[in-house]
């Protein structure tokens, strides 16, 4: 008795000395939303609201910037590095992304990506689990099974962004269901196809070549940056309306 007595205290004092280093303000009070993590670059590279860390774990040749018109955003280097934790901020089962994303340099035939997660450990070599890449003629996006089989969407656009305009890229996925690919607030593209997502993820970041535990980094044979604003991650597959009232600014 004495010794889980002591056990018990133990856990209290560890407890509150991680609260007392700002350990318990990475998860500030959210709605019944499915909230996991919201950055507007309002505080930097710091997210507004996460359930896990809010803070960057890489951040190099990436800056904050105003739009005259959207107010702060991240804007990246084409060897940028910059990613979050995933843990508590991200669930492989079943989620969605969003996010304000302008290319700032003109779309051609040329694959780079624009968003990836990736996994905690695996045995493919860039531990790719989510992705969403320009495929040289519009936007792919995909999440990988424990088989390394990938649920994948593609859509073609027909009239590319312009350098200095905003696209809203939404992807949802769930792992009874399938996914779902959403471009300015409108469904694109779908695949009804269950697979096992249930992974460990390590982080998530915009235009990096790798993400993965054993590196962040965009220096192999084409680099990209672009600019990326609005980051929106949900603990599961919105509805189209709740993407679209996010898209409108509404969230």
């Amino acid at each position: 008795m004495r010794h889980l007595l002591a056990r018990v205290a133990f856990v209290a004092a560890l407890f509150a000395a991680l609260t007392l280093c700002g350990i318990e303000s990475f998860a500030a009070p959210g709605g019944d939303d499915g909230l996991l993590f919201a950055l507007t670059a309002d505080k930097g590279f710091t997210a507004d609201f996460a359930k896990g860390d809010p803070r960057p774990n890489f951040d190099d040749k990436t800056k904050i910037a105003v739009d005259p018109k959207t107010g702060p955003y991240i804007q990246s280097e084409g060897e940028q590095v910059l990613s979050w934790h995933a843990a508590s901020n991200i669930y492989a089962q079943r989620g969605t992304l969003s996010f304000n994303w302008r290319a700032r340099t003109p779309l051609g035939g040329m694959q780079f990506p624009i968003f990836r997660v990736g996994y905690f450990d695996h045995t493919s070599w860039n531990m790719a689990w989510l992705r969403i890449d320009w495929n040289g003629h519009g936007i792919d996006a995909f999440v990988t099974d424990d088989n390394l089989a990938r649920v994948r969407v593609s859509y073609r656009m027909d009239q590319f962004p312009a350098p200095v305009q905003w696209t809203n890229i939404a992807f949802s996925w769930d792992e009874t269901k399938g996914i779902a690919l959403y471009i300015d607030g409108k469904l694109v593209a779908s695949k009804d196809q269950p697979a096992v997502l249930d992974s460990g993820l390590d982080q998530f970041g915009p235009f990096s070549r790798s993400i993965s535990p054993m590196q962040v980094q965009s220096g192999y044979q084409y680099v990209r940056g672009g600019d990326v604003d609005e980051i929106r991650i949900y603990d599961h597959m919105l509805e189209p309306a709740t993407i679209s009232a996010i898209e409108a600014g509404q969230p």
